[in-house]
């Protein structure tokens, strides 16, 4: 199969005007969907403290162990303090907080079970979200 050449059939000039006389107006207004931020109480709870993975003191943030998405609530023990590296990364799958949580946030993980099932509580706080857990003939 034979391609035909890519050059353009009329060059580009320099300086040239756009072809739009009128301005781009929007009609209707933005629409912002509900914030699924931190309620008071959560971002009460971790204020001072740090984070559970790394210890750090500034920029904390009180993460959702179950996001609000996924049936997660307003109360307290739904969150933890996690810098904004770590909040990142677990909400974006790469950071499992299992060691992190146990044994000085039995409270958080007890919470999360309840929104969730046991089952759902460590996969998501695991993050093998998505992941099938099998075994194979080498593993028996």
């Amino acid at each position: 199969m034979k391609r035909g050449s890519l050059h353009r059939r009329s060059p580009l000039r320099r300086g040239a005007a756009l072809s739009r006389q009128t301005p781009l107006r929007r009609r209707t207004p933005l629409q912002r969907s509900p914030s699924l931020a931190a309620s008071q109480a959560q971002r009460e709870k971790v204020a001072g403290r740090a984070c559970i993975v790394c210890g750090a003191t500034t920029a904390i943030d009180p993460a959702h162990v179950i996001p609000r998405s996924l049936g997660g609530c307003d109360h307290p023990d739904c969150v933890v303090a996690l810098c904004r590296l770590h909040h990142r990364a677990y909400d974006r799958g790469r950071l499992d907080l299992v060691p992190y949580l146990e044994p000085g946030f039995r409270r958080e993980a007890a919470h999360a079970v309840i929104h969730v099932g046991l089952a759902g509580a460590l996969r998501r706080i695991a993050n093998q979200r998505g992941s099938v857990m099998t075994t194979s003939a080498n593993d028996t």
